[in-house]
Order: structure tokens, then C-alpha cells, then sequence
């Protein structure tokens, strides 16, 4: 009797468990933001792993018209990405931020036995539908490991970004060439994006030049 009793209440904290699990990852339409396929086990490795630098600090992003800001925490795949992950709190407002850092390109500026200048595609999700896709500029303290953001770029809302390059790798006002997919007249919201967009941006170690 007491067997069963015990079994009964593993059961029942099991169920409990699952049920706190099934409503943190799948309550949300943009389900791939919290529950990606795979993540490194040791959080704050973002910096660790990107960079080599073994440093407390987080890589913050700072959110597009907000004070908010989010610390990558986590490195998360999913669907072909390689994302750096964060959650941010902007008073009742909280979400989500994904960096695609496979698609970090440095750009030829700024002074480079100290600095790394580059720029890497990011995105914000939160209690809305939408999926707001970014470019963001950084600079990189290549001494210190600090990363300063210097400037974003709005590409879109459920975009599906296939490639980032330097159009002009020798020229110091670098130009950037971003292909990416969106959504036709045609498709709804919910459908995988199928209209290719070629954008070229101009870019100084001021910030993006054409927004």
C-alpha cells in the first residue's frame, strides 16, 4: 500500500513538472525563440565561445526604441540557425532576443589592433505575433572583450535572412549586401516567406548610413 502510495505521488509531481515545461516552451506562437532544438549546457559561454574571452560580463543587446536591454546568455540551434539568446524586461513588456552569430561580419573599420567592428543580423520577439528582424553594428574590445553597440537597422517582421556580406571589402565607408526572404502580397503571415530581397546598406563606424 504504501508502494503505490509513493508511486502515486511521483506520478502526480511528474505531471507537475510537465505541465510547468509544456507552459513555458509552447504558449507561444514563435515557438522556435524558447524551445530550440539544442543549447550548450553552460550559460554566460556566449562570449567563451564566440570570442575566447573567459569574462563575467554579458554581450547586451540594446533593444530598438526602448531603454530595454538583453543579455545573451544561451547558444541555441534551430532550423539551420545558430542563435545567441536573451530575455529582456521593459516594465510589463518582457520577450525575447535571438542573434544569428553564424552571420557575424566584421567590416573594415575602426582602429583593428584594438577594435573589431561588424555587424550581425538579430531579432525581437515578444507577447505580440511578430518576429522584428535587425541589423545590428558592434564594435568589439578586442583587449577587454567589451562589446559596444553602435547601431541598428529594421529589415523586417518574419523575415528569413539568407546571407550577409561586405559588397566592398576594400573600401573604408564599407557597404553591405544582405539578401533576405519575406513575405509576398499573396502569402499570409503564417507562411514561410518566399520573396527574394537583396538589400545593399551603407555603413561607417558611425552607424548605418541609408536607414
Amino acid at each position: 500500500m504504501l508502494k503505490k502510495i509513493l508511486l502515486g505521488i511521483v506520478a502526480v509531481s511528474l505531471l507537475i513538472a510537465a505541465a510547468g515545461v509544456y507552459r513555458f516552451n509552447f504558449t507561444n506562437d514563435d515557438i522556435y525563440v524558447v524551445d530550440a532544438e539544442s543549447s550548450l549546457d553552460t550559460e554566460n559561454n556566449v562570449m567563451l565561445t564566440l570570442f575566447s574571452f573567459d569574462i563575467d560580463d554579458y554581450w547586451q543587446i540594446q533593444l530598438p526604441n526602448s531603454k530595454a536591454k538583453a543579455s545573451l546568455t544561451e547558444l541555441r540551434e534551430y532550423d539551420g540557425l545558430h542563435l545567441a539568446t536573451g530575455k529582456y524586461q521593459d516594465g510589463e513588456e518582457h520577450g525575447s532576443v535571438g542573434l544569428d552569430y553564424y552571420k557575424i561580419t566584421p567590416l573594415n573599420l575602426g582602429n583593428i589592433d584594438d577594435e573589431m567592428i561588424f555587424s550581425v543580423p538579430f531579432f525581437v520577439l515578444n507577447q505580440g505575433t511578430g518576429v522584428f528582424w535587425y541589423l545590428g553594428l558592434f564594435n568589439l574590445n578586442t583587449k577587454t572583450g567589451e562589446i559596444k553597440q553602435i547601431d541598428t537597422f529594421f529589415l523586417g517582421d518574419r523575415i528569413k535572412v539568407d546571407k550577409l556580406k561586405i559588397d566592398e571589402p576594400f573600401d573604408v565607408t564599407s557597404s553591405l549586401h544582405i539578401t533576405f526572404f519575406k513575405h509576398s502580397q499573396q502569402q499570409s503571415m503564417a507562411e514561410t516567406p518566399s520573396e527574394k530581397v537583396e538589400q545593399y546598406i551603407k555603413v561607417s563606424i558611425e552607424g548605418f548610413q541609408n536607414k
